[in-house]
């Protein structure tokens, strides 16, 4: 490839991070699309963690224990990082500087920058991590040639040659253009993340042509304009002034001291002679200037080289050179180097961008695993790794970013011959990294320096592209006190609170929880004066299920006082102790547990179900004073009831949750003393499903199926819409009913309905079940009340007594509300639930009567009259024999999440956008201003230049009123300078809601104006994850209404700690916007980068929910 002594050559380089497709204006070469224990005696017994209840395990973490080796956690995957788990739990984070892998046809291929023929006459790699297109030869018919082009999104750059190129020679990675000049030959090397070209001059008479005195290169741009400063170092930047691209001051060196390609490959020599070019950008050209002292010095070895090079605006790796103080080398195709030869000392610097991923870990180990390729003999020195502070576009020996703390020493030497070959050489690192995981940076930056900077035989080279290699253990969960409990004794109390129990031998419980799955738990018990008793370490377990020890008999008397507590371990960090858990011990009057018996829910055992009363008998267990009975329900005892004559109570109670339900119960003597707690668990299977369930989807006939059972329902006049999910029911003096009832009203029930009402003229029914005179129950609204509301008659009878449970506000026309209605026995209660929020109770305590006629949808029944019919519409109706509670019905909201917009954006051309969720009518986006089709994260993807660039609806898609989600993948160009949107919904004057990027934080946010005004409020929630230009990251927000919340998912993953309070109280009703957002009335907020896969829906996804898209 290189002539050596006697040749000169002259080097352009240039890097970027990220390829795209061309620009309109810059198509001539369109490069190729970028990828995307101890145990104390006595040993109590000990109970084994549950089979069932724990998080299911990590599937890697699954794959490593079965094979036991290390696996892949492959959703962390990315260009320069891999994640691996390891059999014990502990992880491992390898990440490099540079990508060593990039995205392909959906999959991840190895780097290759082998030059390939492609079909439009261009070269180009086969795999890189930015777009590369050189020109195939020929010229452009302007005077003037493409000769290289670099492109990220609607950013991108070319670089031209002035005259006619010859069709290139090519050679691995490296194109060459020969006799582009008489005597010179033009060569073009790819790399992984830009390029360099180079002239080689190849006679002394060559060097001495005049067309070397100033070398004159067209240059365009699209979405950016060429800056330089005094010292030469260039910037490309966009519109709004953010840097996309820089460039140091060009160097130019002879090749004294190279003695091969291959170390000419590894950077320039020492013994080179060395001058700075002259820089100057007029117009579309760029202009180089080289020494002409140096091209004609009769001391000067041939080549010389020139060597200009651009980069992504971020930190990668960079050095710095005390000859050449006040330039800089960010990201520079050269080798990395450190130590002290004729007149140069060098140090590197390499930052490494870990993330959130290692934020709040114990961190076990960080070793830097560099690549030395040469030292000045065999003579080993030392070298040193420091902590440093970041690097940037701005570090130049003169910048220097601060030396914190030397972290480790190695004394080698490799890469001067075969008794020395290159190398690897590893850094212990390790403090560097913990203080970024205890203080959430988002990167770690290790500084590269010789101990001795005058010693010329610690003078080495590196390769640029070392890999930072974490190994790392999630801490255990903090036990907290609802996770703990006692038998006898109940949960976790101390104080005045504190249980009195029957037994000085009562067996701990707690739920432990770790990330990485494997847990244990150490017990500890005390005394009153707090002397340690005892502990016990159980055997390891799954995260969040049960692990208990119990007490040893001798240690605690009569009145004595029990402390313990419990912290979980994992084998290498544990967790803080639990708050301290009491119990009193006391033997005398009332000295025994009440007895419990249920006919319904058996001790132990499991019995249907959620939502189901039963009874439970207190009995006093052969204790003569019993004045009353003190219970709690899955709390501690504080409800009283007192025995009948023969000293026994019967109760009933309603359970709330499934699996184990704990039932506390203790005596109360007449004398005001407490007896023992007695546990009583028995285990409630899920609420059964629907008695009936009507998802009127059928669109066509006269009948909707009941696809819970046999009770299909007839429609006398009502006809088929679209409905909240699917189809359903449009009524006007018209009703569907089944031919007999569906529930008994007399026990537990709920009854729930999506309902669209229209009108609010009179009362209105949506769901009725009948009796003879009237309906039991009336899931309505009522014209009195103005109001959402379930009503409840006392008898079946003429002007039979009401109850009614009412909405908080007035219904809103025209809008999809979900309503439940729940009757519950056992606490003689009725509940309504609008939108999935319990808006009020009210107490029912008439005797039920039982509605033996059918249910109704559409109408009601007053005085053996049907009336009450509803204006509007109904879909998904269901009818339980069971109570349902919060969680259960925040499900049934939750569940009817609809995917109601889905933009692929794999047109590739065009100016629309299709919607293919399937929503009737579509919503197409049309694009506009600097917006463009690209590559993205799947197929095609949505470009904006950050200026003008948006695609938009006709019409609004979401509700921001009530719950939606909406995702896409998203990709930066660069940190932007104010506040930016991906996908935004204004109102007229402000942002329903704008998912993207937050300036004043920088991270990633999802805002909702407070109104729709010029003055309101963004409430904003924002990420733990901190954004990274140029890496495709899966962005979802949520608006929960039930919850009250905003919550922003990064690549699947809940922000846990950033979870904002917010109720909305409007509808924007503009167009949905992809790349821009409103704020004062003004579009604003323009996205700088490329979104991908855009979805909105009218509910809110579950977290898995949003895990698998974020797989995609």
């Amino acid at each position: 490839m290189l002539a050596l002594r006697g040749v000169v050559a002259v080097s352009l380089v240039g890097a970027v991070l990220a390829a795209t497709a061309p620009a309109p204006a810059l198509a001539a070469l369109a490069p190729a699309p970028a990828p995307a224990a101890p145990v104390q005696s006595p040993a109590p017994a000990v109970e084994s963690p549950a089979a069932t209840g724990g998080r299911t395990a990590d599937p890697a973490l699954v794959r490593a224990r079965q094979t036991g080796q290390p696996a892949e956690v492959e959703s962390l995957r990315s260009e320069t990082r891999q994640v691996f788990v390891k059999p014990d739990g502990t992880y491992l984070l390898e990440q490099n500087v540079r990508p060593v892998r990039v995205r392909q046809a959906g999959g991840w291929v190895p780097v290759d920058t082998t030059l390939r023929e492609q079909p439009d006459g261009t070269v180009a790699p086969a795999a890189t991590a930015v777009g590369l297109a050189f020109s195939g030869g020929g010229n452009s018919g302007d005077g003037g040639t493409p000769l290289a082009r670099m492109s990220r999104g609607g950013k991108a750059m070319e670089l031209g040659w002035s005259g006619t190129l010859p069709k290139p020679v090519l050679n691995g990675d490296t194109a060459t253009y020969p006799e582009v000049m008489p005597g010179v030959d033009l060569q073009v090397t790819a790399d992984v993340d830009g390029f360099s070209h180079i002239l080689v001059v190849k006679s002394r008479a060559a060097a001495a042509s005049s067309a070397l005195s100033e070398l004159t290169f067209p240059l365009s741009t699209s979405g950016l304009s060429m800056e330089s400063d005094q010292a030469g170092n260039l910037e490309a930047v966009d519109d709004n002034g953010g840097t996309i691209f820089v460039a140091p001051t060009p160097m130019m060196w002879d090749s004294e001291g190279a003695t091969s390609p291959q170390a000419f490959k590894e950077g320039r020599a020492p013994e080179a002679r060395q001058a700075q070019m002259g820089v100057k950008l007029a117009g579309r050209t760029l202009r180089l200037r080289p020494d002409r002292k140096l091209m004609t010095d009769p001391k000067t070895r041939f080549p010389i080289y020139l060597d200009p090079y651009f980069s992504a605006a971020r930190g990668s790796w960079t050095a710095v050179w005390s000859n050449w103080p006040d330039s800089n080398y960010l990201n520079s195709s050269d080798v990395a180097r450190a130590g002290h030869v004729e007149s140069q000392k060098n140090r590197s610097f390499f930052q490494m961008s870990t993330g959130s991923t290692i934020h709040g870990k114990q961190i076990i180990k960080a070793t830097l695993r560099t690549y030395e390729t040469w030292s000045y003999s065999c003579s080993a020195r030392t070298v040193e790794a420091w902590a440093t502070n970041s690097i940037s576009k701005s570090t130049t020996w003169n910048k220097q970013p601060a030396w914190v703390t030397k972290l480790s020493t190695v004394n080698v030497a490799k890469g001067w011959g075969p008794s020395c070959l290159p190398g690897g050489v590893e850094f212990d690192v390790t403090p560097q990294v913990v203080d970024a995981a205890a203080k959430k940076w988002p990167t770690v930056t290790i500084g590269i320096r010789a101990t001795s900077e005058t010693d010329v035989y610690a003078w080495k080279k590196f390769k640029n592209n070392p890999t930072l290699v974490i190994e790392y253990n999630s801490l255990p969960a903090d036990p907290v006190a609802v996770d703990a409990w006692s038998d006898p004794g109940g949960p976790c109390v101390s104080g005045t609170g504190r249980p009195v129990i029957s037994t000085a031998t009562p067996k701990l419980w707690a739920k432990l929880k770790d990330v990485d799955n494997s847990v244990r738990g150490r017990f500890e018990w005390y005394n009153e004066a707090g002397t340690k008793t005892g502990e016990y370490l159980t055997a390891l377990g799954s995260t969040g299920t049960a692990f208990s020890a119990t007490i040893p008999q001798s240690l605690y008397s009569d009145g004595a006082l029990i402390r313990w507590r419990v912290r979980a371990e994992d084998g290498k960090a544990n967790s803080l102790w639990s708050p301290w858990c009491e119990a009193t011990v006391d033997a005398t009057a009332p000295g025994r547990e009440p007895t419990v018996t249920s006919p319904g829910f058996t001790e132990n055992g499991w019995s249907d179900g959620v939502g189901l009363a039963g009874s439970f008998t207190f009995d006093p267990n052969g204790v003569s004073d019993v004045a009353a009975y003190v219970y709690g329900l899955d709390s501690s005892p504080k409800t009283e009831v007192a025995p009948g004559t023969d000293g026994t109570a019967t109760i009933q109670l309603t359970p709330r949750h499934d699996g184990p339900n704990v039932l506390s119960v203790r005596s109360k003597d007449r004398a005001g003393q407490l007896g023992p707690i007695r546990t009583y668990v028995f285990n409630v299977n899920a609420g059964s499903a629907p008695r009936g369930h009507w998802p009127l989807d059928e669109g066509q006939g006269t009948v909707a199926a009941d696809t819970a059972g046999a009770h299909p329902a007839t429609l006398y006049g009502a006809t088929w819409a679209s409905g909240k999910t699917g189809m359903g029911l449009r009524l006007a003096n018209a009703y569907a009913q089944t031919s007999g009832p569906i529930v008994d009203t007399g026990r537990n029930f709920t009854v729930t309905a999506w309902a669209r009402l229209t009108g609010t003229g009179a009362t209105a029914t949506a769901v009725t079940q009948e009796g003879g005179r009237t309906g039991a129950f009336s899931l309505q609204y009522s014209k009195a009340d103005d109001r959402w509301a379930l009503t409840r008659t006392g008898s079946d009878a003429d002007a039979a007594t009401t109850v009614r449970a009412l909405s908080a506000a007035a219904p809103r026309l025209n809008e999809w509300t979900h309503l439940v209605g729940v009757y519950d026995s056992a606490a003689r209660q009725l509940s309504l639930y609008v939108n999935g929020k319990l808006e009020s109770s009210a107490a029912f305590t008439t005797q039920p009567w039982n509605a033996t006629g059918p249910l109704t949808i559409g109408r009601g029944k007053v005085n053996g009259a049907a009336t009450e019919f509803f204006p509007g519409d109904i879909d998904e109706v269901r009818a339980y024999g069971r109570a349902m509670f919060a969680d259960e019905v925040a499900d049934l909201v939750n569940s009817a999440a609809t995917l109601i917009g889905h933009w692929r954006l794999d047109e590739e051309s065009g100016l629309s956008a299709a919607d293919s969720s399937g929503r009737s009518p579509a919503a197409p986006a049309t694009l506009a201003g600097g917006a463009s089709w690209t590559a993205g994260w799947l197929d095609g993807a949505l470009a904006l230049n950050g200026v003008n660039g948006y695609a938009q609806t006709t019409a609004p898609v979401v509700n921001t009123r009530s719950g939606f989600t909406v995702a896409a993948w998203t990709q930066l160009d660069y940190l932007p300078t104010g506040d930016t949107a991906a996908v935004a919904q204004p109102g007229s004057r402000a942002a329903g809601f704008q998912l993207g990027y937050d300036k004043e934080k920088g991270r990633w946010a999802l805002g909702m104006a407070a109104a729709d005004t010029d003055t309101a409020a963004l409430v904003r929630t924002r990420s733990d994850a901190i954004p990274a230009p140029l890496e495709w990251t899966h962005v979802a927000g949520v608006y929960d209404p039930l919850a009250g919340q905003l919550r922003v998912y990064v690549n699947g993953q809940l922000s846990t700690t950033t979870v904002t309070s917010h109720t909305s109280t409007w509808n924007a009703t503009g167009p949905l916007q992809l790349g821009r957002s409103k704020t004062a009335g003004v579009f604003t907020g323009y996205w700088p980068g490329t979104v991908d896969d855009v979805r909105t829906y009218d509910g809110v996804l579950k977290a898995e929910q949003i895990a698998q898209l974020a797989a995609q």
